[in-house]
């Protein structure tokens, strides 16, 4: 009677923990769960079609998404402490009779599981300490104090176990030489204590694959990855600003290269009809150009093999975490495997008492079993060195990626500071060019105006001359049709005569002297109608070169666009793994009517 009061009291102690109808804190913390990942879903499908859309979004959100995931991942932890904590209190609250009906399983019915989940521990150690840094992002800030206490409970736990088997070795061997029935029962009660010790062990190993989700951190240096993500995440900021601002500044560009070009414009029309004197060498400058042009393409070609190389090293380290969760989900698979095999050993818990009534008579063959228990001992300490070793070199191992990982970061940020400086190069270029192309074109202005002036004024003098030239030649066919009847004159006709062929002289000199000096203007003139197109064509290239430059801002773009892909995975993976807690304490309930 008081036994099936116990299973009945044990029973609903059970169900008002593990099942969610009959516990509130368990219901509330999984509506709140289910509540937080609604809403991170939500924000992360938003409205966003355009690139920036998506970027606009990110920045205003990304607090409230950090918020939801770091609330999220304190309900899990609370979740895990919980049931750790239930089944520990469901364990220690077990009634001494059904220990002891677990207490006599054979050698045939307990080693085997035992020797499974020792195999099935060491696999799943192995499997984790060759994962890749980085597999720790999915459990948040407190995996790294978690992981410590965990190592120290595990090292706690092998400690104590050792001391047991000790004693108990040391009182059998101190007690063997007693025959009576007192000395039998010692020794059968020492066994019964060494097998509830081995099944103690197998529970622990049990709920280290059912927790295999936070045992996996113990092999992995957290903090330091926790830190080179958060550096990852910085970089990601300060590389959106950095384009933003970067695309406000093309824009700018572009709208003062729009406005010299109707200038420019003008003026081609206005010397059309010197461009043919000038095209020698605007030809020479023009291929100086072009060849200033093919270098900073071949350096573009450089810029553009890095980033494919970069982004195939995103690709793998992404082919590397789907390999990841992959062993995840077979280290959950084996875990459940492992709690079916518990159910059933429950079950077959009556048979074993019945058993242990026919060894407590078989006394004659507690000495060998002994023996096999000592050999499964040194077995199992072998097993927990070479675990020990294989922790030991997948910590190495993972040191040694993190500081490789590292090397590369440092590698890519002075790349990426290197194109910056190129950028902001370019652009002191760009200003630099527009305003000498602005002092030009004033400078032309008023050179225009200075020639117009003078050459008005040329033609007026010319004119003078010419009329000047025309009354002469008159004066002069006068002269001579008069030379006939003025001979009598002829002496003052002829002084006359040299005085005007002075005149004409001196002036066919200064008109010369001006033919000279409009040359010279117009020579001028043609030289800086050349350096004006040569401004033109280099103002041309600056366009290409923002062109370019523009391309690798859209590149830049697609890769914030991956990130928030990953961003949406690692989301995916905390669903996934919230619904796998949730069956496993749904689950649970099925247990206590098992044992029962």
């Amino acid at each position: 009677m008081r036994r099936t009061l116990t299973k009945k009291s044990h029973s609903w102690w059970w169900d008002s923990h593990i099942s969610p109808k009959n516990s509130k804190w368990l219901a509330d913390n999984l509506e709140e769960m289910d509540q937080s990942v609604k809403q991170m879903l939500k924000l992360i499908e938003d409205d966003g079609d355009s690139f920036a859309k998506k970027a606009e979004m990110y920045y205003q959100k990304r607090p409230e998404l950090i918020a939801h995931v770091e609330e999220l991942y304190r309900m899990y932890r609370s979740l895990a402490e919980r049931y750790d904590h239930v089944t520990g209190e469901l364990r220690k609250s077990m009634p001494s009779d059904l220990q002891m009906q677990g207490s006599g399983i054979s050698d045939v019915g307990f080693e085997p599981p035992s020797t499974l989940s020792s195999t099935d521990q060491g696999l799943t150690r192995r499997k984790s300490g060759s994962r890749a840094a980085g597999f720790e992002y999915f459990l948040g800030t407190g995996g790294s104090s978690s992981d410590l206490c965990d190592k120290g409970e595990e090292s706690s736990t092998l400690d104590s176990e050792s001391e047991s088997d000790n004693s108990s070795v040391n009182n059998y061997s101190g007690q063997s030489t007693n025959g009576d029935d007192q000395g039998l029962r010692k020794k059968v009660s020492e066994l019964e204590a060494e097998l509830r010790d081995l099944k103690q062990r197998l529970r622990v190993q049990q709920e280290e694959h059912v927790d295999g989700s936070f045992r996996v951190t113990k092999i992995g240096n957290s903090e330091g990855l926790f830190a080179r993500l958060a550096g990852y995440e910085d970089e990601l900021s300060a590389v959106n600003a950095k384009f933003q601002l970067a695309n406000e500044e093309i824009a700018r560009l572009r709208n003062l290269l729009t406005e010299p070009d109707g200038m420019q414009e003008g003026v081609e029309i206005k010397g059309a009809g010197t461009e043919t004197e000038g095209t020698g060498g605007a030809e020479s400058q023009l291929v100086r150009l072009e060849g200033d042009a093919s270098d900073q393409e071949d350096k573009i070609r450089v810029l553009e093999k890095e980033l494919i190389i970069t982004r195939e090293k995103v690709h793998d380290s992404e082919k590397e975490l789907a390999c990841l969760k992959h062993e995840l989900e077979t280290t959950t698979s084996l875990a459940q495997h492992l709690h079916d095999q518990l159910g059933s050993a429950k079950k077959d818990a009556s048979m074993w008492k019945s058993k242990l009534d026919k060894e407590k008579r078989e006394t004659s063959k507690l000495h060998d079993r002994i023996v096999r228990y000592k050999a499964n001992l040194s077995e199992r300490d072998q097993e927990i060195r070479a675990l020990k070793e294989t922790i030991y070199n997948a910590n190495k191992s993972l040191s040694e990626e993190n500081l490789h990982l590292q090397a590369q970061m440092t590698k890519l940020i002075k790349e990426h500071a290197y194109l910056e400086d190129n950028l902001k190069e370019w652009d002191l270029r760009c200003q630099s060019a527009e305003e000498e192309l602005k002092r030009l074109k004033a400078g032309k202005a008023e050179m225009e105006v200075l020639f117009r002036a003078e050459v008005e004024q040329l033609k007026a003098r010319i004119s003078e001359r010419e009329d000047c030239m025309e009354e002469l030649n008159r004066s002069v066919e006068v002269l001579t049709l008069e030379y006939n009847k003025v001979m009598m004159e002829m002496a003052e006709g002829n002084v006359k005569i040299s005085k005007l062929t002075a005149d004409i002289s001196s002036k066919d000199d200064q008109i010369e002297q001006m033919s000279k000096h409009l040359h010279e203007l117009h020579i001028e003139h043609v030289e800086l109608i050349a350096e004006t197109e040569r401004a033109h064509s280099g103002v041309t290239a600056l366009k290409q070169e923002l062109e370019r430059k523009e391309v690798v801002i859209m590149q830049r773009a697609e890769e914030k666009r991956e990130v928030i892909r990953q961003l949406c995975f690692s989301l995916e993976h905390y669903r996934n793994g919230y619904h796998q807690l949730r069956q496993a304490f749904v689950g649970q309930k099925r247990l206590p009517v098992i044992a029962s």
